[in-house]
C-alpha cells in the first residue's frame, strides 16, 4: 500500500514541474506510455522485463526532454528493488533536459530524484520490519500451538499412567482376594462339611447345612467379583502390545485407535482372533510383514489382520479343520456377539471383524 502512495505522491510532484507548453498528441500519447511503463514496472518481478521496460522511456525521454520530469518517479521502482543500472543511465537524458531548461529544472529533478531514493529506502525498511513482525508472529502461533499439543499429550500421558495404574490395583485386589479371602472361605466351607459329616445332632445338623449354603453364596459372590475385576482391568492395547511383542515371525505394524469404554466381551474377542491369526501366520504363511488395526468408531468395534502373505483359499480350508480355536471359532466367537467376520486370501491373508455397539442403557 505505500509504495502506491509514494507512487502518487511522486507522480503529483513530477506532474507539477512539468513545462506548460502546448502539448500535441502524440506528446500525451508518450507521456501515457511513460506512465503506463511505470505501471508495469510496480506488478513485474522479472529483472530481465524490467530491464528492457526501462528502455522504453529512456529513449522518449530523449526523443522528447521534457519527458524527463517523469525520471524521479520511473526511479523509485528501481531504488526500491536495489537495481541501480537504470537510474544511472537515466542521468543521461536529465543532463539533456538540464542543458536545455537551465540549472533551476535540473536541481528540482535532482531533488526529486532524492526525495524518490529516500521514499524507495523508507518502504522497504518498513517491508522488511513488517515481514519480520510477520515471521515472529508466525513463530510465535507455531510455538503456541506445539506447547499446546505437548500440554495435551502430556495430560494423555499422565491419564494413560493413571488409567493403567488403576488396571494393575484392581489385579492386585482381585489377586488379593482370590489369594487371601477365597481360600479362607473354601478351607471354612471343607470345616463345616467335615463337621456335618461327623454331626449326630439332628437339631445342629440344620444350622451347620445353612451355614454351608451361606458360605457357598458368599464364595459365589467373591468369585464373581474377581473375575469382574479381572475382566475390566484388561486394557486391550496393551495386551496387544504384549500378544506382538511375543511374535518374532516377522515384523508387524500396529495401530490402536479405541477409547477405554470397548466392552470386555469384544476385548477378548479381538485379543482371542488376534492370537489364532498369529499362530496361523507362523505356521501356515510367508508372510513378510503383518497389519493389525483396531478401530472404534461411533457405532462399530473393528478389527484388521492382513499379511503379505501367499495363503490360498485351500489353506484357509486346511486351517479351519486344524485344531485349537481355528478359523470356525473366530466365527463363532465373532457370531456370538452379533458381529460380521469376513476372510480374504487375495494378495494376501486378511481376516475382518466389525461387531456393533451395545445401546446404552
Amino acid at each position: 500500500m505505500s509504495t502506491y502512495i509514494d507512487s502518487i505522491i511522486l507522480l503529483l510532484l513530477c506532474g507539477a514541474i512539468y513545462p506548460l507548453n502546448q502539448p500535441t498528441a502524440f506528446h500525451i500519447m508518450c507521456i501515457l506510455l511513460v506512465l503506463s511503463t511505470y505501471c508495469f514496472e510496480c506488478i513485474i518481478q522479472n529483472s530481465k522485463i524490467l530491464t528492457v521496460l526501462g528502455l522504453i522511456p529512456f529513449f522518449l525521454c530523449l526523443l522528447i526532454p521534457d519527458l524527463s520530469v517523469f525520471l524521479p518517479m520511473l526511479c523509485y521502482m528501481y531504488f526500491y528493488r536495489r537495481q541501480y543500472h537504470l537510474p544511472c543511465l537515466y542521468i543521461i537524458p536529465a543532463l539533456q533536459y538540464l542543458y536545455k531548461t537551465g540549472l533551476s529544472a535540473g536541481l528540482l529533478i535532482f531533488l526529486l530524484g532524492m526525495l524518490s531514493f529516500y521514499l524507495a529506502c523508507q518502504n522497504r525498511l518498513r517491508n522488511t520490519l513488517s515481514q519480520t513482525v510477520r515471521k515472529f508472529r508466525d513463530n510465535s502461533v507455531e510455538r503456541e500451538h506445539l506447547l499446546k499439543k505437548h500440554n495435551t499429550e502430556l495430560l494423555e500421558q499422565q491419564n494413560n499412567q493413571i488409567y493403567i495404574a488403576t488396571l494393575k490395583e484392581r489385579n492386585r485386589i482381585a489377586r488379593e482376594i482370590h489369594d487371601n479371602v477365597g481360600h479362607m472361605l473354601s478351607r471354612s466351607i471343607l470345616q463345616v462339611g467335615a463337621l456335618l459329616a461327623i454331626c449326630k445332632d439332628e437339631k445342629i445338623r440344620p444350622h451347620l447345612t445353612a451355614l454351608k449354603e451361606t458360605l457357598n453364596d458368599a464364595m459365589n459372590s467373591i468369585r464373581n467379583s474377581v473375575h469382574d475385576l479381572h475382566d475390566e482391568s484388561i486394557d486391550l492395547h496393551e495386551a496387544m502390545n504384549s500378544l506382538i511383542s511375543s511374535f518374532s515371525f516377522c515384523p508387524v505394524q500396529f495401530n490402536c485407535q479405541t477409547s477405554r469404554n470397548i466392552s470386555k466381551e469384544v476385548k477378548y474377542c479381538f485379543l482371542a482372533i488376534t492370537k489364532e491369526a498369529l499362530n496361523n501366520t507362523m505356521k501356515h504363511s510367508n508372510a513378510t510383514i503383518l497389519s493389525i488395526t483396531v478401530k472404534e468408531l461411533p457405532g462399530y468395534d473393528q478389527l484388521l489382520i492382513e499379511d503379505n502373505g501367499t495363503t490360498t483359499a485351500d489353506s484357509v480350508s486346511n486351517l479351519t479343520q486344524t485344531g485349537g480355536i481355528g478359523l470356525s471359532n473366530m466365527t463363532e466367537r465373532v457370531h456370538a456377539i452379533h458381529g460380521i467376520i469376513h476372510i480374504n486370501t487375495q494378495n494376501g491373508f486378511r481376516i475382518f471383524v466389525s461387531i456393533p455397539k451395545k445401546p446404552a442403557a
